[in-house]
């Protein structure tokens, strides 16, 4: 069946290549021989806005019409379909033959593949030498089309403020109709109502004794009857998020999805927006807006940061640090205008005082410490930096289960990034993995601290909770050792931008001076 549909796409790109192609050489040989669309048009018999049409891809003509633009063009019927051997230095072929433009949605942004075309063809010279660095810049920096595709995903939710109500609304109706679930929705009424309704088949032993995919938190196998592998090492909550995100492929009428719960490969856009669709619904589904936003609003008019009102909320949500943040990532703006915001989450591997930035959404203004150099060490400054290396001197200290059997916890920053104006409040709430004990986490929602979050969040000036000057990474950091304990890396990327600033300035003064006299 896979191969069927791969097929089916490779057919379409290929008719669209070939509308495309054509609509090049008839607009080049016209301009070629002085001619308007108009000339054009009443030579070979056909309307301006058809010829038109031809010429931006959007209509393939058939063999007579052909033959018309190329008595018209003084060529052969053969010199126009033959698209030929493909040219990848030439512009047109070089876009059309990239990953980049056969899969990028430029759709969900207004445009279509033939307004970006019709560029290529009015100049095609500066265009193919901008496409062209596109796609040198991705290959120098391995830059692979599922970036591109998940970058896409990021900008698709800032138009949208990372808020939407057809899902929520879905989720509404879908509760309506199914007053049985009720609440709460616990793991084991979800199993059930799948396994009712769409006749699913679900095992919770096989991932957890497999070698190779026991690190998946679940494995879905397509079928008459659907196969779902669950993990049992997962929490209530992680199995209940699962089986929501099933129910949300059916309410939602998704078909095009992944087979495992973490990406092996990115297939299609399609697939990276389903998921994020169904992920949306699961969360809005288990975490009701109604009882989330009246939490938040609760906890958000106090005027000071208590912590134990945070996990309260979250422990009567039932939910994971993870999804309790992103649900508030979801209603930030529809419930307190907060329209610039980022979740990230960091990963520390058994206790060892070194981190990884594993998931960044930032849908806010803010430099955030992602896509530098693997060798760079970012700030330790950061609150959830140093939740981590607390659950570390734990397990140097005490049993090595103390972590997993302490719970989760939290903590407030206010901060501003060194040699910026950049201010910043973040929340952060640290947690042992649940798939790997020796491994911690730490999940961060932190928003601008502009005047609507200022408004929105009284505690915002909490005096238990001091402004923190923090880095990116030491080694880009300004800060001397006096006023930063933490580094642990010299700030050489820095020292090298200070140089060459340094031989711009004297270069600078070089010159006024030389040509002065």
């Amino acid at each position: 069946m896979s191969s069927h549909k791969e097929k089916a796409s490779s057919s379409s790109v290929n008719e669209e290549k070939l509308r495309f192609i054509l609509g090049f050489k008839l607009k080049n040989l016209r301009l070629e021989q002085g001619m308007s669309l108009k000339q054009a048009a009443s030579r070979s018999g056909m309307s301006i806005s058809y010829l038109s049409e031809i010429e931006k891809g959007k209509k393939y003509p058939k063999t007579e019409k052909l033959l018309s633009l190329a008595a018209c063009y003084g060529t052969t019927y053969d010199d126009l379909v033959t698209a030929g051997e493909p040219d990848r230095h030439h512009p047109l072929e070089a876009s059309l033959e990239s990953g980049f433009f056969r899969e990028f949605p430029f759709e969900l942004f207004g445009l279509q593949a033939e307004d970006l075309f019709s560029l290529l063809t009015s100049a095609p010279d500066k265009a193919g030498a901008l496409i062209r660095t596109f796609l040198e810049v991705g290959e120098m920096y391995d830059i692979r089309v599922d970036q591109f595709l998940f970058a896409a995903l990021r900008a698709y939710q800032k138009m949208h403020n990372n808020y939407f109500p057809e899902i929520e609304e879905a989720v509404d109706a879908f509760l309506l109709n199914n007053p049985r679930l009720g609440r709460p929705l616990d793991h084991q009424r979800l199993r059930r109502f799948l396994e009712s309704e769409w006749k699913y088949q679900i095992d919770e032993e096989y991932l957890g004794s497999h070698d190779v995919l026991g690190g998946f938190r679940s494995v879905f196998l397509q079928g008459h009857r659907p196969r779902l592998f669950i993990n049992p090492r997962l929490l209530p909550q992680q199995k209940a998020f699962i089986y929501a995100k099933e129910i949300g492929t059916h309410i939602l009428g998704i078909t095009s999805r992944t087979a495992t719960s973490s990406w092996i490969k990115v297939e299609s856009f399609d697939q990276v927006l389903n998921n994020f669709k169904t992920s949306y619904f699961a969360g809005a589904l288990l975490l009701g807006r109604a009882q989330t936003a009246a939490g938040l609003h609760r906890i958000f008019r106090s005027r000071q940061f208590r912590p134990e009102s945070w996990l309260g909320l979250m422990s009567q949500l039932n939910a994971t640090p993870e999804i309790f943040f992103y649900r508030i990532g979801q209603l930030a703006y529809a419930e307190f205008g907060l329209e610039n915001h980022y979740f990230m989450r960091l990963n520390s591997r058994e206790g060892k005082q070194s981190f990884d930035v594993t998931k960044l959404l930032n849908l806010s203004g803010l430099s955030l410490p992602r896509g530098l150099s693997a060798n760079e060490h970012y700030c330790r400054k950061w609150a959830g930096m140093r939740l981590l290396r607390a659950r570390g001197r734990q397990r140097e200290i005490a049993l090595p289960d103390l972590p997993a059997r302490s719970g989760p916890t939290i903590a407030a920053q206010r901060a501003f990034l060194s040699g910026s104006n950049q201010e910043m409040f973040t929340f952060s709430i640290s947690r042992t993995l649940q798939l790997s004990s020796s491994d911690d986490s730490c999940v961060i929602l932190g928003f601008e601290l502009d005047d609507t979050f200022k408004e929105a969040v009284p505690f915002w000036n909490d005096p238990n909770i001091p402004l923190e000057e923090v880095g990116i990474t030491c080694e880009r950091c300004s800060l001397p050792l006096d006023r930063c304990s933490e580094r642990v890396a010299e700030a050489d990327m820095l020292d090298k931008a200070s140089m060459i600033e340094a031989y711009e300035e004297a270069l600078d003064d070089m010159v006024l001076r030389f040509d002065a006299s």
